[in-house]
């Protein structure tokens, strides 16, 4: 499979993801935590967008901070996988909530590319920790939707849940048939990131889906 998209740097955008990487590798983080790993919905999930982090909304049943946030804007499921090894393994997650379904079809990914190359963050999630937990995202409800975008969404959210069914330890998180998140007034003025609202009711349905997660810390 070719790859079709700037690893390090995002000329489209003009967006550098190794800086980010780069900006992560420098905040030591404990191992054995429940890692978010995908694209910007978990990145602006963060006090620089003007949102409480979701390490200190997402507390374990003691109060402790049990989560990290390893969310990088802009990125696709080639991105994912090409960083894994410093975004994820240093930190031996017991727990990884992946979300590979952004972006990818702003850089020519059909629905199949892009789920194979999700299997390979999962298999090597798994290869190197296999007692691990995965949670594997939908994809997200969005105000600019068209006929074309839905199908593709349908087509591989659908191919991640048959996965979550026939694989041990996989778990399906489907949010974009929870109703909530997909209210008009949750949104900011692109259409597809939350605002303050979107984000609570984020952090409840993240609450509920890592319910048995977040009791065992």
């Amino acid at each position: 499979m070719p790859i079709k998209v700037g690893l390090q740097v995002i000329k489209i955008w003009n967006d550098s993801l190794e800086s980010k990487v780069r900006y992560y590798e420098s905040i030591p983080k404990p191992e054995g935590q429940i890692v978010f790993y995908g694209p910007s919905n978990f990145t602006r999930w963060d006090p620089m967008y003007g949102e409480t982090s979701m390490e200190e909304v997402l507390l374990g049943k003691s109060g402790a901070q049990c989560v990290v946030n390893r969310g990088f804007g802009s990125s696709c499921a080639e991105h994912q996988l090409y960083y894994y090894p410093r975004m994820i393994r240093p930190l031996a997650p017991s727990v990884l909530v992946y979300d590979c379904t952004g972006n990818n079809t702003a850089f020519g990914y059909t629905v199949e590319e892009t789920w194979e190359l999700a299997q390979r963050v999962i298999a090597y999630a798994q290869a190197d920790f296999p007692d691990i937990r995965i949670y594997l995202c939908s994809s997200h409800p969005s105000l600019n939707d068209t006929p074309e975008s839905l199908q593709y969404k349908r087509t591989l959210d659908l191919l991640i849940q048959q996965y979550t069914e026939t694989h041990d330890n996989c778990f399906y998180i489907d949010g974009i048939h929870y109703a909530p998140l997909s209210r008009k007034d949750i949104f900011i003025a692109d259409g597809v990131h939350y605002n303050h609202a979107g984000y609570r009711l984020y952090t409840k349905f993240f609450r509920e889906k890592l319910a048995k997660e977040l009791e065992r810390f």
